[in-house]
């Protein structure tokens, strides 16, 4: 009886007043007024969209059917499914709904599947109710669209992307957390799978001086308002600025005095929470770039008061690594958030993609648990910003700075490699 009522409910839902259309494949997809477009990527054959609307966020994937056999399109392991039915009302495809639940935080999935295509939707809100609301609408937005060529390149995106990592240390003490540290995100975000930004590092005296000032100069007469930028910095840091250089005053104007459309900074150093006091002092300049289609996240490895830990030494994943391998108590939070452990951290659904807030939140709870203070963060930003994909353990092992499976020989080298590459005396 409660089947036969909830089909009666579903089959007299009046259709919404739709606003906006978008191509889905071989489907079309229309959304009432409110909802926008804040992501539309490609990662190979997997199409990614991110709509939202409010506090409420759908994520769309969609993937040819001859790339699912590799992997699945999510894992809802660390999630609780609190309800797993089939929609029963007709569709143009058909649709399989779970509603989860991770502590307090709720989602409704929906899956489908073509002759060509898997879909997968993600629904989030505030309440259960809201979030299967909005995926039925999403789902009663779904129209038959004529075959056509499929695009191998997505939309276009003309703009570039820039990653800058700069650190330094005193007297030897913290060398390899350092190099690790900005040696681990450079890695990630220049790699595939952190969307190939074209990297630049800059380290010990050059940091103070000249050479980090010529980049920053560098980019901003290069960058362009399609253009993104992400920033890492390692290092000691006191009240006022960094110990190997700029003050937090100093990368606070650099940055906004770049027009990119994305715009990500991680610090790491001792009382780096000043540097968000200071963003936050010019909160004018940057507080409604996320209705303008910005992005600006800024986030330091502690609260102004605060100093920050060496971190763990080694990783215990990696017993055979180098002292100060591991990176610093933030920086391995962050590295190990990068390499997809943070996915499903903030919904228990894993997707294989990692968004900000992902990012964000599993950083600030493994830094607390491993160094014991508290990173901060400010901005104007989506948090469901899909902004890494998660790589495969061997990929992982394959990068450029990994210490995994060396032998002693082997990291003796490979530390002799970064002093030579970061012109350490």
């Amino acid at each position: 009886m409660s089947f036969l009522l909830g089909l009666l409910g579903f089959a007299f839902v009046s259709l919404p007043v739709f606003s906006l259309e978008i191509k889905l494949e071989e489907v079309s997809l229309k959304l009432s007024q409110g909802w926008r477009i804040h992501q539309q990527a490609k990662d190979h054959a997997t199409e990614l969209l991110g709509f939202e609307n409010g506090g409420n966020y759908l994520q769309v994937y969609v993937r040819p059917l001859a790339y699912s056999s590799s992997t699945a399109l999510y894992d809802i392991s660390d999630a609780r499914v609190v309800k797993d039915y089939v929609y029963p009302v007709q569709s143009v495809l058909r649709w399989r709904i779970k509603e989860t639940l991770k502590e307090n935080i709720v989602a409704s999935l929906g899956e489908a599947r073509s002759d060509r295509f898997d879909y997968l939707v993600i629904s989030q809100a505030k309440t259960s109710g809201v979030a299967t609301q909005n995926l039925r609408e999403f789902i009663q937005g779904v129209f038959p669209l004529n075959p056509q060529n499929r695009s191998l390149t997505g939309p276009d995106y003309t703009g570039k992307k820039y990653y800058v990592g700069f650190g330094d240390y005193l007297s030897g003490f913290m060398g390899n957390e350092v190099k690790y540290d900005i040696a681990h995100t450079h890695d990630i975000f220049t790699q595939e799978i952190g969307g190939s930004y074209l990297g630049s590092k800059v380290h010990g005296s050059q940091v103070g001086e000249t050479a980090l000032v010529q980049k920053w100069n560098e980019l901003k007469g290069l960058m362009t308002e399609k253009d993104m930028y992400v920033q890492y910095s390692s290092g000691h840091g006191s009240h006022t600025g960094l110990a190997f250089g700029p003050t937090y005053n100093e990368i606070r104007d650099n940055a906004l005095s770049y027009p990119a459309k994305e715009i990500i900074i991680f610090t790491m150093a001792c009382y780096s929470g000043n540097l968000v006091n200071s963003f936050n002092q010019k909160k004018t300049v940057w507080e409604n770039w996320q209705s303008q289609g910005r992005t600006l996240m800024v986030m330091a490895s502690s609260r102004p008061d605060e100093e920050s830990s060496t971190g763990p030494i080694t990783d215990s994943e990696e017993p055979n690594g180098p002292n100060g391998s591991a990176g610093s108590a933030f920086g391995h939070s962050l590295w190990k958030a990068l390499i997809g452990y943070a996915d499903g951290s903030v919904d228990g659904i894993k997707d294989h993609f990692l968004s900000l807030a992902e990012i964000r939140d599993f950083t600030i709870k493994r830094t607390q648990e491993l160094g014991g203070h508290t990173p901060v963060v400010t901005g104007a930003y989506n948090g469901n910003l899909l902004m890494v994909k998660v790589p495969s353990q061997s990929y992982i092992e394959s990068l450029s700075h990994g210490s995994e499976n060396l032998s002693d020989d082997q990291l003796i080298e490979k530390i002799r490699q970064l002093d030579s590459e970061w012109r350490v005396q």
